[in-house]
């Protein structure tokens, strides 16, 4: 199967993206242009495959499910739209290009709309998975963050595999709420969790199997409102609410000025001989209202090494 892509999606700065991005860290590559994530789809784990090695176009397979579940009739009819609207949300391709022309003219966007336009922000599956990702990054390094997650999903999480050669190659989906709860507080810290984000993670499982977290609920929430009430579980603050909104949403109009990294984009971009402040940060951003969550994206992609 393949789905069509936006005139203006970019493959191969997308691909680069995935292998720099901690977000990559589900995605593994088989191929200069054909990668593979672990998903559930209609519930059941499977691994996908992306196949971008034709312009336009994106090929979507079903390589394995857990157990070797077959699939036909009806139920292989429902696969296939689930996996297309999956693969739409995960790569922005449900997105449209409205940031290009409104940026266009920005000072301090233009020359990065050159430089990195036809890129997408690399989506979570959901809330759950925005929040997980956002909570375990706070206040460590990237490489830490993503040896953390790694740990989680070999650890705790759901194995797939699937035949290559002689071999079988395993791919991990990250714990669900349930797997997360069943460890404990003193399994997430067997796999290098701190004992306060344990508590934590365990507060976003429990809210999740709870219904709390459902994209539903934030349908009539605006910005703000999502913000606030994410702030409201313990463990997340307003940089973890922006990043989870960005990645697990697509909220376009998030701007999460606390981040240093945003900071030091900004001051290298401009030559700035302080780093601006969460305020002078959140004020320039201004400029770019309606498409703020790009524009944080942009900035990030400069810290990017080979960029």
């Amino acid at each position: 199967m393949r789905i069509q892509l936006p005139k203006r999606f970019n493959i191969e700065r997308m691909l680069n993206h995935v292998r720099a991005s901690s977000y990559g860290l589900p995605y593994q590559f088989v191929g200069q242009s054909v990668l593979r994530r672990p998903l559930r789809i209609t519930g059941i784990p499977a691994i996908t495959e992306f196949d971008l090695s034709r312009a336009g176009s994106m090929g979507l397979n079903v390589v394995s499910c857990h157990r070797d579940i077959e699939w036909s009739g009806r139920k292989q009819t429902t696969l296939r739209r689930e996996l297309a609207a999956q693969a739409r949300f995960l790569w922005g391709i449900d997105g449209n290009d409205g940031h290009l022309a409104s940026m266009a003219s920005d000072p301090i966007m233009a020359p990065l709309l050159a430089r990195f336009g036809g890129l997408r922000i690399i989506r979570a599956t959901d809330m759950y998975e925005a929040l997980l990702v956002a909570v375990i990054g706070q206040q460590v390094s990237v490489q830490a963050a993503q040896s953390v997650r790694r740990r989680l999903m070999v650890t705790i999480g759901t194995r797939v595999s699937v035949n290559s050669g002689r071999s079988r190659e395993k791919y991990y989906l990250y714990p669900t709420p349930r797997q997360l709860t069943k460890a404990g507080e003193s399994g997430l810290c067997d796999q290098g969790v701190s004992r306060q984000k344990a508590r934590y993670l365990l507060e976003i499982a429990t809210r999740t199997v709870a219904g709390e977290l459902d994209c539903g609920i934030f349908t009539a929430m605006n910005d703000e409102d999502a913000i606030r009430y994410l702030c409201e579980i313990k463990g997340v603050g307003r940089w973890t609410a922006e990043v989870a909104l960005m990645r697990g949403l697509d909220r376009t109009d998030i701007f999460p000025a606390g981040d240093l990294g945003l900071q030091s984009a900004l001051q290298k971009l401009l030559g700035m001989t302080e780093r601006p402040s969460e305020t002078e940060l959140r004020e320039r951003a201004e400029h770019w209202a309606g498409w703020r969550s790009y524009a944080a994206l942009y900035l990030w992609i400069t810290l990017q090494r080979g960029t």
